[in-house]
């Protein structure tokens, strides 16, 4: 039905016909302005969660670019402490290298050591009980010998507390009633 058929059947319906086209209207203005206040809220939710969406990824977009920051700090953070260590690594190898140079210098100044004063000799105790000329010092000297050179101890030597035991009773058959060491 077109607008002048509708204007057609007005003009020639009751008054009956009328009351219930009123009544009819009345409803539809009333149920199309319900729907019109339904779609304005509609509307309204829809650009207030657009809005929000909007808030929420600016804030998550925020978000990821202080996190981006943060990564970038900590990963020249660990590339600082990476190279700190890769340094220090580098400076232990050279301690090390100079530590084994040492050692060979200290292994070879033995051994010409060694054949110099043999480990245990007569010389060597002597000089390693020289004054202690009574018998407290002897046995205070003793003990601080035991100590180093003692088989449990690290650096410890058999041979050597054997011959200081000799040497030690040898220094004590020598001080008198007193216990002072005769001098010869």
């Amino acid at each position: 039905m077109n607008l002048e058929e509708i204007l057609e059947r007005l003009e020639s319906a009751g008054e009956g016909e009328l009351q219930e086209l009123k009544v009819w209207l009345f409803k539809e203005s009333i149920r199309l302005s319900n729907e019109r206040h339904d779609l304005e809220m509609e509307r309204r939710d829809f650009l207030n969660e657009r809005e929000n969406t909007r808030e929420e990824n600016r804030r998550y977009e925020e978000h990821l670019a202080l996190r981006g920051r943060q990564l970038r700090r900590e990963e020249e953070l660990i590339a600082g402490k990476h190279e700190i260590i890769k340094n220090a690594f580098a400076e232990l190898d050279i301690d090390r290298q100079a530590l084994y140079a040492r050692e060979a210098a200290v292994r070879e100044r033995e051994v010409e050591l060694a054949g110099r004063y043999q480990v245990g000799s007569q010389e060597v105790n002597d000089v390693l009980f020289r004054g202690a000329d009574n018998i407290l010092l002897l046995k205070k000297r003793y003990k601080d010998l035991m100590k180093m050179f003692h088989p449990d101890c690290p650096g410890g030597d058999a041979e050597m507390v054997k011959s200081l035991n000799a040497t030690y009773d040898r220094l004590v058959g020598e001080c008198d009633s007193v216990g002072y060491r005769r001098r010869a």
